[in-house]
């Protein structure tokens, strides 16, 4: 690669690092090509960018960037994976693979200039989804709604069973009494 070429990669990725909302460093030693293709597989499909990029390379690409951090944490041969709209999906997707597949070591993640470690980035794996959280903030705002309905219904219910009540009672008397006489 020559120089021309790694100034393209570095301002590339120094871009793509300004959008993300997160990044996180992984060591994937001991993965096979097998292996590394399916994890590339199911990190596109959530949407997440994973890249092996030279240490060099990535220190300066995250120049200037929250994620300036990591830089202190490149050693060896490590990739980087980042979402642009999804912080969780990375950890998500890592966290699972890596329980399965033990060589690939999650490292250290930067979000909005912080630095995560492992035990952390898994703790955001159990927090729910984006959706999830849309879908118990929507049904909290809904829940006094519809039992305010529930309550505004329950007397009037409960009015016409007493008074449906009462006329089957009367009209059970008044059958008895005709039946007397």
């Amino acid at each position: 690669m020559n120089r021309e070429d790694k100034r393209r990669v570095v301002v590339d990725l120094q871009q793509r690092m300004r959008r993300s909302k997160v990044a996180i460093l992984t060591r994937f030693v001991g993965l096979n090509v097998g292996k590394m293709t399916q994890l590339r597989r199911e990190l596109r499909k959530a949407a997440v960018e994973y890249r092996i990029v030279k240490n060099t390379l990535l220190r300066l690409a995250i120049q200037g960037t929250d994620k300036e951090l990591l830089g202190t944490k490149i050693e060896g041969p490590v990739a980087v994976a980042w979402s642009d709209t999804d912080p969780l999906a990375p950890a998500r997707v890592l966290a699972k693979f890596a329980k399965e597949y033990p060589e690939l070591q999650i490292l250290v993640a930067s979000s909005e200039g912080k630095l995560w470690g492992p035990r952390e980035i898994q703790g955001w794996v159990t927090l729910p989804s984006l959706d999830e959280l849309r879908a118990k903030i929507l049904g909290s705002i809904q829940a006094p709604a519809s039992r305010l309905v529930r309550l505004m219904v329950t007397p009037s219910t409960r009015l016409a069973r007493v008074l449906k009540a009462r006329s089957q009672q009367e009209s059970f008397s008044g059958e008895d009494v005709s039946r007397s006489k």
